[in-house]
């Protein structure tokens, strides 16, 4: 009985460690092929920002969650500013999200085996499709493990559980703040669910679920007060303009349940047969509490993030859910069928979604625009600069020339680096004032009118304007360059057009020089 203990031990922590490192390799090999400017190099900046003392909010506007570039001038600090570091960021969340997993679908009831298996599926899907520390996923990391939290706490009856769910939330709410803010409302409703089913330990889970919150609202304080973020600028900026841009969106959003379930029709799948499940184990009388919790919070979390895909801007990147429901089903399968061919086709269906979507989106690199686009056209990045070195660079920019597109880069760095105006920096190249070692001046994390800064006609745009043009006098700038080939300029979002000229320096870059005696910088 010993030697078979020891030998499961063994085996479980080969699995662990077997899954640790393939999710991590994973990750940090898709990480560095191809790019999509904008999204993947903005939180490379905000790390550099924040490592050079600059503050989410107060130093520059910002819709996103600050956690990441925290986290990622941690990791700078650590080992330097450099493409690896940042890969390594992302890897390690691939990793740690898998190693969880594995750990819940060990604590339903699943072999040492499956339990892997279904956990690097999940580890295929989940980060590699971008590769870069992204808010999205950060954000889906944290709220996922406030999920499996609960499932932790039904299978041990361990009410300390509790306690740790609320900062789990809020770091995911401080990554991006949906779907945060969904699995907030969700997981509120399951814990006032569970004190009323355990009846017995109402008080107990309330008062955790009590001191877990105001840790977390600690936590909050410490960080503003450790950061010195100007919390009004926190709200107006994370929380006011945020919401409305979601508000606007599911406004705009015409639904259609049918288009929805052929959308996501592999998930759709398996979230019916959790329904089935729930369902048939009530008509057999089979249906424990616990069951009909665990079930209940995965379909529930399914329709969580398939709202949060809909009505987001972003490639989908939900299909980890596949293997994650497909492993949540085969714990329950024993106790719903008596055959084992229902099994065997759900697995080949989990195992054939896997890899049709991996090919999508981590071969094809779907979601950063790379889609029937030839990767092996790629080039070296560290041409560029040795803190890119192993990237792969090839954009959606100049897919069929990216040695262009390098070339021009080069041109703006040698550029800029002899360029002594005091300057503002809008460009999707966010790598630029890493590598060039100097702060950008811009008053945006990143670039995208309406999206990332309100535009003219938003409530919130004077507010804005304010914002951006109190930069401009505080930092004297003279001169606001920007990366574009049209004529488009983001300065034209928000500045009147008698304050600015233009001059194209290069191929993409553009020198605004700036009429301080226009109206709107009097």
């Amino acid at each position: 009985m010993l030697q078979k203990k020891l030998t499961l031990t063994y085996s479980n922590k080969i699995f662990i460690i077997s899954l640790g490192f393939l999710s991590f390799s994973i990750n940090y090999h898709y990480g560095f092929i191809g790019i999509m400017p904008m999204d993947n190099t903005v939180l490379f900046n905000g790390g550099y920002r924040v490592l050079e003392g600059y503050r989410p909010f107060t130093d520059y506007w910002l819709v996103t969650g600050p956690l990441l570039d925290y986290l990622n001038a941690f990791f700078f600090r650590l080992l330097g500013v450099s493409w690896s570091t940042f890969i390594i960021h992302s890897s390690i969340i691939n990793s740690l999200f898998a190693i969880i997993s594995y750990f819940l679908f060990k604590k339903i009831g699943l072999s040492n085996l499956f339990s892997f298996i279904y956990s690097l599926l999940i580890s295929i899907l989940f980060y590699p499709i971008v590769g870069t520390p992204f808010v999205d996923h950060h954000s889906v990391f944290f709220m996922i493990v406030a999920f499996y939290t609960l499932i932790f706490f039904i299978k041990t009856k361990n009410f300390n559980y509790f306690i740790f769910i609320p900062p789990i939330l809020l770091f995911s709410f401080l990554s991006k703040q949906t779907p945060a803010a969904y699995g907030i409302i969700i997981i509120s409703f399951f814990i006032l669910l569970l004190s009323s089913i355990y009846k017995d330990k109402k008080k107990v889970i309330l008062m955790n679920s009590t001191i877990g919150s105001v840790m977390a609202l600690v936590l909050l304080f410490l960080f503003f007060f450790v950061t010195d973020i100007n919390f009004y600028d926190f709200l107006q900026q994370y929380i006011f303009f945020g919401s409305s841009i979601g508000g606007d969106r599911l406004a705009n959003y015409k639904f259609s349940l049918i288009n929805e379930i052929i959308k996501y029709k592999f998930i759709s799948i398996f979230v019916f047969i959790l329904l089935f499940v729930l369902i048939k184990l009530k008509i057999k009388n089979f249906l424990t509490k616990d069951d009909f919790l665990i079930l209940s919070i995965f379909i529930c979390l399914s329709i969580l993030l398939i709202f949060h895909q809909m009505i987001t801007l972003n490639q989908n990147f939900i299909f980890f859910l596949i293997p994650l429901l497909c492993g949540i089903a085969h714990s329950f399968y024993n106790k719903t069928f008596e055959t084992n061919y229902l099994l065997t086709i759900l697995i080949t269906i989990c195992l054939f979604s896997t890899f049709k979507y991996h090919v999508r989106f981590n071969e094809e690199r779907k979601f950063n625009e790379l889609e029937n686009i030839d990767v092996s056209k790629s080039i070296d990045a560290e041409i560029i600069d040795g803190k890119l070195k192993g990237l792969k660079w090839i954009s959606h920019l100049n897919p069929n020339n990216p040695r262009e597109e390098v070339n021009d880069i080069i041109e703006i760095l040698k550029y800029l680096k002899n360029d002594k105006n005091n300057k503002i920096l809008i460009t999707e190249y966010q790598i630029i004032s890493p590598i060039l070692d100097v702060y950008d001046n811009s008053p945006n994390q990143w670039h995208h009118p309406s999206v990332s800064f309100p535009t003219k006609g938003d409530k919130y745009f004077e507010n804005y304007k304010s914002y951006f043009i109190s930069k401009i006098k505080e930092k004297e700038v003279n001169y606001i360059f920007e990366t574009r080939k049209d004529e488009k300029f983001i300065t034209g979002y928000i500045l009147d057009a008698d304050c600015f000229s233009n001059e194209r320096i290069g191929n993409i870059l553009v020198k605004l020089k700036l009429n301080l005696s226009c109206k709107d910088l009097k």
